[in-house]
């Protein structure tokens, strides 16, 4: 890349960075306006990766009095430098990170105050010209968190300072302690005398504004009767693009780069091509039944525009692991589940439809998550759904893209593992032959043995719903495919559809896969009536004129799969 373009700024947080050493910024200062005329104190929540950090960053940059000098250099060019409002530059501003607590310590209490005292004395040495004493060494006096914090804030109380309170990841700390230490722990810090909530109760009355960002409204809500000043903003449709990009932002970064040379890819094919793996995400219910434009997963699309600049093509593994929610939190989502004992699994329910409908609820207690409504809720939080539609009253909420969904059918993957592990790298050897050659039969065939030796040693294992469940957590490792399950073709929904990923223009073949289930008891009767539907079904969703859209150069081939209890009796091409 020539010296003159702009780099991507992966993994950087620092706006202040990233305006002085000139890397690419996508503006979002046209939201400062919509806060400050909204609320005071302000909680906004949003899956992992969207950019949370940055934009506080910018806030920060923004409303420090010690930045005043620089507010051109920073702020140049961008919105907020046409239009400034009228307490730019004005304020103190406290940073605090609370994903930097430790939470897996056996002195959770301490490993909170030594943070939190670094960075009031780092507050303090930053505002000293502010203050007619030496503020850190009068703070050290005191012996306690609280003691410190009053102190402080008293300072700049009684010399009229304007104060503003930044907080990041809130609720990362007290996630952590739920889920490694478990509940009893969590709640002895959030509830009653807890340290964590007492330092929230502080905050109130100590601050001009707080903007406060995390995960999930779990934790606000364990500590409202301690912190019940904050607006819960995060489902406002004037803030549904303020995190994240919109395909507008994507479109004008593809086509920088591609105006200096560094991407020589057709931007509308590249935009198209990221959609399935980072697109999809809506944060408000107006938003969109107001057709407002979905968001882009930020760390991911700069994951994959990076890979088209430096290998002049998008990766070949797109799934980035742990983009959405890490692997321990997904753990306690599970345990969770199983503790709450649904009906049926919500999680498999979502993996098999690829959907739920649900009312999101705005806030709800840690104890209370495992309710049906505030499990779906959780899951909608963390990312792991979306708003894709509205049934009534309610959202239908789905799996946004292919990142998420393979990450629920690595879930399944541990599942079926737990009573008979499958050789994946004998498996992916078949995927070749399948996807070149239209060689399906090994591939096919590998993962019905193998749900035929996992249904010996869990016989609960039967169902059309769970053989389809357990070829899409395998046929969700095929590289060369989108896998389509429950895609509607002809106002009918077929199992399992592996489109060719348009990175790949050497695969000529795709397929349209169709399961039907009968008993143990079943005679070849229902066997033939089986196979007859399924062979109708395969037809009819063929017919579908996208479907010639959708694989352009590939032959379709249309797979009529019957299973007789843990058994594939029967598989035809038609």
């Amino acid at each position: 890349m020539e010296q003159n373009v702009k780099l991507l700024p992966q993994g950087i947080n620092d706006f202040g960075r990233i305006r002085r050493e000139g890397y690419y910024y996508v503006d979002k200062t046209m939201f400062i306006d919509k806060i400050e005329r909204d609320s005071s104190y302000m909680l906004l929540v949003r899956p992992r990766r969207f950019g949370k950090s940055l934009f506080l960053s910018m806030l920060q940059h923004y409303y420090d009095i010690k930045e005043k000098d620089n507010f051109d250099a920073l702020f140049g060019g961008l919105y907020v430098h046409e239009h400034p409002t009228q307490w730019r530059n004005y304020y103190q501003v406290m940073t605090l990170d609370f994903s930097k607590v430790t939470s897996d310590s056996d002195n959770l209490r301490r490993d909170f105050e030594e943070y939190f005292v670094a960075e009031m004395e780092n507050f303090a040495r930053i505002y000293q010209d502010y203050y007619d004493i030496d503020v850190v060494s009068e703070m050290r006096k005191y012996t306690t968190l609280t003691g410190k914090f009053t102190f402080l804030i008293g300072q700049a109380t009684r010399l009229k300072h304007h104060l503003y309170l930044i907080l990041d990841e809130y609720d990362n700390f007290t996630n952590s302690v739920w889920s490694q230490k478990g509940e009893n722990v969590y709640k002895s810090i959030t509830h009653g005398e807890g340290f964590y909530r007492e330092i929230f109760k502080k905050f109130k009355g100590s601050f001009d504004r707080i903007f406060i960002t995390g995960v999930s409204p779990v934790t606000l809500d364990d500590l409202t009767s301690g912190f019940n000043i904050a607006e819960y903003a995060s489902n406002k449709k004037q803030y549904n693009q303020m995190f994240g990009f919109s395909e507008n932002d994507v479109r004008e970064m593809v086509n920088y780069y591609k105006s200096n040379g560094c991407i020589d890819m057709d931007t509308n094919i590249l935009i198209e091509t990221l959609k399935p793996w980072c697109n999809n995400f809506c944060f408000s219910f107006d938003s969109f039944v107001d057709g407002e434009p979905k968001m882009f997963n930020g760390m991911m699309t700069l994951k994959y525009i990076s890979s088209s600049i430096e290998r002049k093509k998008l990766p070949v593994e797109m799934y980035v692991p742990n983009a959405m929610i890490d692997y321990n939190k997904l753990d306690h989502l599970i345990r969770l589940e199983r503790q709450a004992n649904f009906r049926e699994s919500i999680i498999n329910k979502i993996i098999d439809e690829g959907y739920v409908c649900e009312n999101i609820m705005e806030h709800f207690p840690a104890s209370s998550v495992v309710k049906f409504e505030n499990f779906v809720s959780l899951l909608y939080y963390y990312g792991m759904l979306t708003i894709s539609g509205t049934r009534g009253l309610s959202a239908k909420l789905s799996i946004p893209n292919n990142n998420v969904r393979t990450q629920y059918y690595r879930y399944l993957q541990d599942e079926y593992d737990k009573y008979l592990p499958v050789n994946i790298n004998e498996l992916k050897a078949t995927f070749d032959n399948a996807a070149l050659d239209g060689n399906y039969e090994d591939m096919l065939k590998y993962i019905a043995q193998a749900y035929k030796n996992a249904s010996v040693n869990r016989n609960s294992i039967e169902g059309e719903r769970t053989i389809q469940g357990f070829y899409m957590a395998y046929l969700g490792l095929n590289p060369y495919y989108l896998m389509k399950p429950e895609i509607e073709l002809n106002h009918g929904y077929g199992d399992i559809f592996l489109l060719p990923d348009t990175r790949f223009d050497f695969v000529n073949h795709c397929y349209l896969v169709e399961f039907k289930y009968i008993s143990t008891s079943s005679n070849p009767e229902d066997e033939a009536e089986a196979f007859n539907a399924a062979k109708s079904q395969l037809y009819f969703y063929a017919a579908d004129p996208k479907i010639i859209k959708m694989i352009s150069y590939s032959q379709v081939h249309k797979i009529a799969m019957v299973f007789k209890g843990g058994d594939l009796v029967r598989m035809e091409e038609l």
